[in-house]
């Protein structure tokens, strides 16, 4: 029978508890959880981790001498495992069920006598459940119907009159879900928070951009329209000078033609007085 210092304890207030042994002194390892009877709501002893490559250390309830609020002082023998703690159910996390079938919550914790080790109350959360606010509520082990490994179902009338969970007792489970709760609140405000200055500098961002590619369309257009201005201006003059060209020419050719047939008169042929037609030209050979 282990003697403890706080006679009333919760399985949570031992999760990675240093156990000792009292005959070497040295760590065992430390508590990686409880194993309980579910029939009797007994508390059958707990499994140790050693270490990552070594091998789980199961540790009856008989073996544990005592129970310190900074070990577990253990006495080691040589006894086999017996049947009921191969049997017993690691009570973690399972759902909690109604004998009408709904589901409620689920188990976070349970207490138990540290010098006995029987079972005292079982804690669970049902939010929003029948009226049931967030918080951590109990039942009694009386109340239990069956229990295994995924569920636990307890009595309808149980669980609608279950009382919350108060201070007095250890009160590591509730400060856990009430700090874990907390945490999350501010995880998600630091969320929406975050979303919120990236939404906005997002925003600023895209009005800067668009701010910048306006004014630089503005520019691009001004001189477009310069630039269309300027080619407009150069093809007008050109086309003016094409067409004063042209008419030059017309001027000129209008200019050299005279009205009358022309006649082309060879310097050194002489015309005989009186005779109306040119003389006969010698034969060129």
């Amino acid at each position: 029978m282990p003697d403890s210092a706080d006679i009333s304890l919760c399985h949570r207030d031992l999760s990675d508890r240093l156990v000792i042994d009292m005959a070497t002194t040295e760590a065992v390892g430390r508590v990686a959880h409880m194993v309980v009877d579910v029939k009797a709501h007994q508390v059958e002893g707990l499994v140790c981790n050693a270490g990552f490559l070594s091998p789980s250390q199961p540790i009856p309830w008989v073996q544990i001498e005592s129970i310190g609020l900074d070990s577990i002082v253990v006495r080691l023998g040589n006894q086999a495992i017996s049947e009921k703690f191969d049997a017993a159910l690691p009570l973690e996390g399972q759902e909690i069920w109604t004998d009408v079938g709904n589901r409620v919550g689920r188990l976070v914790d349970y207490c138990f006598d540290g010098q006995t080790g029987a079972i005292t109350q079982y804690l669970f959360t049902a939010p929003g459940w029948q009226g049931l606010t967030d918080g951590v509520y109990l039942f009694t082990p009386d109340a239990v119907v069956s229990a295994g490994r995924k569920r636990m179902m307890v009595r309808h009338t149980a669980l609608i009159n279950a009382p919350q969970y108060r201070s007095g007792l250890p009160d590591r489970a509730a400060e856990f879900w009430q700090e874990d709760a907390s945490q999350t609140r501010q995880d998600v405000q630091a969320v929406l928070n975050s979303t919120q200055d990236l939404a906005g500098q997002v925003q600023s961002q895209a009005q800067k951009l668009g701010d910048e590619a306006r004014s630089r369309f503005g520019q691009l257009l001004g001189q477009v329209k310069q630039r269309t201005k300027k080619v407009r201006t150069q093809v007008n003059d050109r086309v003016a000078d094409v067409a004063a060209n042209i008419q030059d020419q017309r001027d000129r050719k209008a200019g050299d033609k005279l009205p009358g047939t022309t006649i082309d008169v060879d310097s050194e042929a002489i015309w005989p007085e009186g005779d109306e037609s040119p003389p006969e030209q010698p034969p060129q050979s």
